[in-house]
């Protein structure tokens, strides 16, 4: 949706443009400017839905001025507008500009003149074209860490429900948000599972025909004994957080997200797993994700292409050294491992964190127990290198020599290390026993070899392309996959298979599949996606056998 945002005399930027493609993580220390980036944006949407419910589009004289009043402006909390400005002289040159680029072509930007403490006055750039302004449609929600929910929640309006949320006073209007969720089934089903699967709790159908709203959970688990109801309000903070994210981007569908530190309030062997949840929600329904953290967990699941490093200057992270560099800690083990030592059921090791969203999907699709206990009970790191004190240009440490540093802290911690089928050479299989480091290879050359079923690809492209191209695309693609490949692998895909064996997926076969369906440059990153729209028919059983072997690595019993 956004492609990238220039803001000139915003707060802390002079004049900076900052890149937004795809389903971006900004990063960096305290007071760097990542909520800033939100907020701009936030102010950007306030100012342009304040100016179109006072104008009426004419240009004789260009565009007018519309006021906005302090105690209105709710993306940024303050106490004078004169806080907004970089560099406030009042002059027309100083007027603050926010301009957004979407990714179909146009470009909007508002311009923001200061009045008093009290009033600032908005407007579109006297370039913007008229038809722009008319047809214009985006939703843009700004989301805040919660602060609590109200014990007495009425029925509101749709107007109020928004202020709130703009205000970031999200707590006071949780039930509403959730009696909304209700009435779109497949959302509130949606809702339910992932938060059973995260938390292992049941969301109950609200009431809201009393004074006060009515929300309720319980246990999901049911062992013949009464399961007990407990009010919203008693929750955790964290559960109150998830459950938030999770009911607005389940109702407010195609929508532009920017979540200001999502994983406050939450332990942290669930970051990793509730970023996945949350990518995978926002993947399913067209929307955009923005995020602001300094969460070493989420910098560490993020493709450096969706970094945003916010130092100096907010910039895309060049490679992975850089990324390392940015959470890598000074010794073998950071304070966050040491933690999660003691509290997760083992560790995996994998070749990247896209074959854990892919081990995820697979497990989503088959309803393997696997799905929970990566979830919610193990911590993860790669399978080759693990940054070592030193930085760059160290070698660093490999998963053994990791693990054996964890086993400092837990000697019975159990390990499982999941390479690709190319590790043939180098590395040797071990049993899985529950004890110890554990290794498993695939059979095929990598993970992603396991996604070649021509069935769920063409389900895949025709689920991606327009209306009017869905059977050209899926033609296309199944052309490609009759006249490309080699006639016993488009007979039997589920079969054993040389070629498969010995070439890489993700980069020779994949890719040239995909463009024949129309999709182009589809990050590896969210191959997963096509994992979630396979069958289990189409899976092949060693992915099965994978998902019960790294149940039983570490001991888990649905």
């Amino acid at each position: 949706m956004i492609q990238s945002i220039r803001i000139r005399g915003f707060k802390r930027f002079v004049d900076t443009t900052i890149d937004l493609t795809g389903r971006v993580v900004l990063a960096g220390p305290n007071n760097t400017g990542k909520t800033s980036v939100l907020q701009a944006i936030a102010a950007w949407k306030t100012a342009l839905q304040r100016w179109r419910e006072v104008n009426d589009y004419r240009m004789d004289s260009g565009f007018k001025f519309a006021p906005i009043a302090r105690q209105a402006f709710t993306p940024v909390p303050l106490r004078s507008f004169d806080l907004l400005w970089n560099d406030l002289n009042y002059t027309p040159k100083n007027n603050i500009e926010i301009g957004i680029s979407h990714r179909s072509g146009w470009k909007l930007t508002m311009e923001f003149k200061s009045d008093n403490t009290e009033a600032i006055y908005v407007r579109p750039k006297l370039d913007t074209p008229v038809d722009l302004l008319r047809n214009f449609k985006m939703d843009v929600v700004f989301i805040r860490p919660m602060a609590g929910v109200c014990l007495d929640e009425p029925v509101y309006m749709p107007a109020k429900i928004e202020y709130q949320i703009a205000l970031g006073q999200s707590g006071d209007i949780l039930r509403n948000l959730i009696a909304e969720a209700y009435i779109d089934k497949s959302a509130w089903k949606e809702i339910q599972s992932s938060l059973e699967k995260l938390f292992g709790y049941e969301l109950l159908p609200p009431d809201a025909s009393l004074a006060h709203i009515r929300a309720d959970y319980r246990s999901a688990i049911s062992n013949n004994h009464r399961r007990p109801q407990f009010d919203l309000a008693c929750a955790g903070s964290g559960f109150h957080q998830v459950l938030l994210l999770l009911v607005l981007l389940n109702v407010r569908r195609g929508a532009v997200f920017l979540l200001d530190e999502p994983d406050a309030h939450l332990h942290v062997i669930l970051e990793d797993s509730i970023y996945y949840e949350l990518r995978k929600v926002a993947a399913e329904h067209g929307s955009q994700l923005i995020i602001a953290t300094h969460s070493e967990v989420l910098i560490d699941s993020v493709e450096p292409r969706d970094l945003r490093v916010m130092l100096d200057r907010p910039r895309v992270v060049a490679d992975t050294t850089e990324r390392k560099m940015l959470i890598a800690s000074l010794r073998v083990l950071s304070n966050t491992e040491i933690m999660q030592a003691n509290s997760v059921c083992g560790v995996l090791y994998v070749e990247d964190y896209t074959d854990c969203d892919i081990l995820r999907a697979w497990a989503t699709v088959l309803c393997h127990p696997a799905e929970k206990l990566m979830a919610t009970s193990l911590m993860w790191k790669q399978a080759v290198f693990q940054t070592r004190e030193g930085g760059v240009g160290n070698a660093g440490i490999r998963a053994r020599d990791h693990f054996r540093a964890l086993q400092m802290v837990r000697p019975d911690i159990p390990g499982l290390e999941l390479v690709d089928g190319d590790a043939h050479s180098a590395i040797n299989e071990m049993p899985v026993t529950g004890k110890g480091l554990q290794r498993l290879r695939w059979r095929r050359y990598e993970i992603e070899s396991y996604l070649l079923h021509p069935d769920a690809l063409s389900r895949f492209v025709t689920d991606s392309a327009a209306p009017s191209q869905k059977e050209h695309c899926r033609t296309k693609m199944l052309a490609h996959w009759r006249n490309e490949f080699p006639l016993a692998i488009v007979r039997e895909p589920l079969s054993d298979h040389v070629v498969l064996n010995q070439i890489e997926a993700r980069t020779k076969f994949l890719p040239p599949l995909l463009t024949a369906g129309g999709i182009t440059d589809l990050p590896y990153t969210r191959y997963f996606e096509i994992a979630l729209s396979m069958r289990p028919s189409e899976i092949h059983p060693e992915v099965v056998e994978k998902l019960d072997a790294i149940c039983k690595a570490f001991g888990y019993q649905h």
